[in-house]
């Protein structure tokens, strides 16, 4: 399946429709950050996903970008990345702050230089200021020479807001991969289990099928355990007739996916199922709200409409969606307060947590915004599940 993939020519086309914005917003240089942890911009720009260190793109108003990476990573960013001016950047190192004397290493003066053709960048955007070492952003100062240095997330959350026919056909991929790892999970889960066991045949299936990595570490959460909005697994002993909830994804060459499920190994309580009822029914009155055109905020006055109805607002802490791509959690969130329409070839996770104190769960799909409506990636097990 090599023809999955993005082409040389839609990274071209990214770098240039930054440029276009740069001079729109009168910037001279745009610095791209991102993290092992928060790579979006960078696999989207260079595809590079740095690993212990951290990286950026800087994209000039005219001209070929840089790759900036730590010390120990050139190699590993000229196998993996489309870049081919790299800069290995003291700022840009793991953590544990190795010096590296013997190594003479540029500066972010000599990449605005460089990038610039030696003239002096008057204006320079910054996208990933939430999330920027302080490190880099000091050297970005530092080399700044006198230029104004001002936040500039908003290039590249507009412009990844939409996704291509490329990136869906990997977002679409990356969902079958997900979803089988989902069955895989369903058929050999068994009381007495860890619940870090069932990760095992999570990650299995994911890389037996060719997923590069996790989205993020799975949750495989049991009994009050299931309350937990962003968890992970533990040694918690998985026991029969209590409530489960499988949430998880993987990332395919370079894009993210994911499924949630609550079920129960045996009989769900009534309390419990009627909460998985009211689940189903959220998520299913989302999906057919999602179209073209339609208000962000609007989808969310039906759903919680809907939980009004069912007496479940207590239960609410966000949603119903959020963007997703190259992150399974992206810009933009859908909320009460969202004034953005929505638009053909946005894609959203369909992400529907409800919990209290006791018990809680999550019915999680990915879809794309057609002409037509929302189109999920995966519609299946969307029902009490008891095994």
């Amino acid at each position: 399946m090599e023809d999955e993939k993005i082409t040389q020519a839609e990274y071209d086309a990214r770098l240039a429709n930054v440029q276009k914005i740069l001079k729109q917003k009168d910037l001279d240089v745009l610095v791209v950050f991102g993290s092992e942890s928060e790579p979006q911009n960078l696999i989207y720009l260079a595809n590079y996903w740095p690993a212990f260190e951290t990286g950026a793109v800087v994209i000039p108003r005219e001209g070929p970008a840089a790759l900036v990476i730590g010390p120990e990573s050139k190699t590993f960013a000229e196998d993996s990345g489309v870049l081919h001016n790299i800069f290995q950047i003291l700022e840009h190192r793991e953590s544990s702050e190795p010096n590296y004397p013997n190594q003479n290493l540029p500066s972010y003066g000599d990449v605005f230089r460089f990038i610039s053709g030696g003239r002096k960048p008057k204006r320079i955007g910054i996208s990933g200021m939430a999330i920027i070492a302080y490190p880099v952003y000091d050297a970005i100062t530092r080399s700044a020479d006198g230029a104004d240095i001002v936040r500039a997330d908003e290039i590249l959350i507009d412009l990844r807001m939409k996704k291509s026919a490329n990136e869906v056909r990997l977002l679409k991929r990356s969902s079958e991969i997900t979803f089988k790892a989902f069955e895989a999970a369903l058929k050999n889960v068994r009381p007495g289990m860890e619940e870090v066991e069932v990760s095992s045949y999570i990650l299995g299936e994911m890389f037996k099928n060719r997923a590069e990595n996790v989205a993020y570490t799975p949750f495989v959460l049991s009994g009050n355990r299931t309350n937990q909005a962003i968890s992970r697994a533990s040694h918690k002993i998985i026991q029969a007739n209590e409530p489960i909830q499988f949430s998880f994804g993987c990332k395919y060459k370079g894009y993210a996916s994911s499924i949630g499920r609550p079920l129960c190994i045996g009989r769900m309580s009534k309390k419990y199922r009627e909460l998985v009822e009211v689940g189903i029914g959220a998520q299913e009155r989302v999906i057919s709200s999602l179209k073209p055109g339609i208000q962000a905020k609007e989808v969310f006055k039906k759903y919680w409409q809907y939980l009004e109805a069912k007496g479940f607002t207590n239960y609410f802490l966000y949603g119903p969606c959020h963007g997703t791509g190259i992150m399974e959690c992206e810009h933009p969130f859908l909320e009460e307060n969202s004034s953005y329409n929505l638009e053909e070839g946005m894609t959203f996770q369909v992400d529907i947590f409800l919990g209290d104190q006791a018990l809680g769960l999550r019915f999680e799909d990915g879809v794309i915004i057609t002409d037509k409506g929302a189109e999920p990636f995966n519609s299946e097990y969307r029902k009490v599940i008891e095994l």
